[in-house]
């Protein structure tokens, strides 16, 4: 099976490095780190073991990459108007598409594109930096919970097939038939966690977590979060918040990504993350004030910098 690693950042080079220790055929289409990487390698410094792939498969473009049977869909959604004219060079009549990206309406916007049937989701819980090109610094868990685009017996079969992908790695991996339950899973974390590292000018876990007030308040919007996803249809585990709470706590000096793409004066993934489950969460009646404050202190944080 031939991957691509569509936007081979931090996280798309960790698991397609993964992909490619597990002997598959992984194109990593990058840009910055394309000439380090051509020069010397891939290199992920991994809580669960270092991988350097001297001399891997990379493409500056999905022209150069040419079609393949499976495109992981690794860059930030604030690029997602550039999908049509990025995915058909990668396709041929049977590619799957499997996004990693954060937050709601990735599929959507790949099923516009790709036949819906042939589209799957991949949250990733996992904290992964690329500080410097070409080196990939792996500081916390990393599994992946799948889930086709559409519920169907066939989708869940497909999904259980791109998990497999993963055998003989460190990545633990999880399928789910409904898309949106494992969506809300994820948010649960990045909307209170990342958002707040964003809201306080892109601090690191570290920082936040000396302010007893705002570390409540992360709880707060995580219960708030998980209320929307059960008036939703989609009820988390009682015991999310408390889990979540505590393996945030020794993350340490990790920056939340939207916290990392402030820092970077780059775009951030406010609608997917904030914007449009909260949208979802105030359709459906559930009373998320705590949440709506965070939104709005975010986008009055992003239209500062602006």
């Amino acid at each position: 099976m031939k991957i691509a690693i569509l936007g081979a950042g931090a996280l798309g080079c960790y698991y397609g490095a993964r992909l490619a220790e597990a002997g598959h055929d992984v194109t990593f289409i990058m840009r910055s780190a394309y000439d380090t990487v051509a020069e010397q390698g891939l290199h992920i410094h991994s809580i669960f073991g270092d991988i350097h792939l001297p001399r891997p498969h990379i493409a500056r473009t999905p022209q150069e990459c040419g079609p393949a049977d499976l495109v992981i869909v690794c860059w930030k959604t604030t690029c997602n108007p550039l999908l049509a004219e990025a995915l058909p060079p990668l396709l041929h009549e049977g590619t799957r598409v499997l996004t990693f990206q954060n937050g709601m309406g990735n599929a959507e916007a790949i099923s516009r594109i790709v036949p819906a049937e042939r589209v799957f989701i991949g949250l990733c819980f996992v904290c992964v930096m690329m500080n410097t090109p070409g080196v990939v610094e792996h500081l916390e868990k990393g599994n992946i919970q799948f889930a086709p685009a559409l519920p169907t017996d066939s989708g869940l079969e497909q999904a259980q097939e791109l998990a497999a992908l993963f055998t003989g790695t460190p990545v633990q991996t999880a399928c789910f038939r409904h898309a949106e339950q494992i969506l809300w899973c994820k948010l649960s974390w990045n909307i209170p966690f990342n958002g707040l590292c964003l809201a306080h000018g892109g601090i690191s876990i570290r920082q936040l977590f000396t302010m007893p007030q705002e570390v409540q308040r992360a709880g707060d919007i995580m219960r708030e979060v998980c209320r929307a996803a059960e008036l939703r249809g989609f009820p988390l585990p009682q015991e999310i918040v408390q889990q979540q709470m505590d393996s945030t706590a020794a993350m340490g000096d990790f920056i939340p990504s939207s916290a990392v793409d402030y820092n970077r004066r780059r775009p951030v993934e406010y609608d997917a993350i904030w914007g449009t489950p909260l949208q979802l969460a105030q359709e459906c009646g559930a009373a998320v004030p705590e949440w709506a404050q965070l939104a709005a202190d975010i986008r009055a944080r992003l239209a500062a910098r602006a």
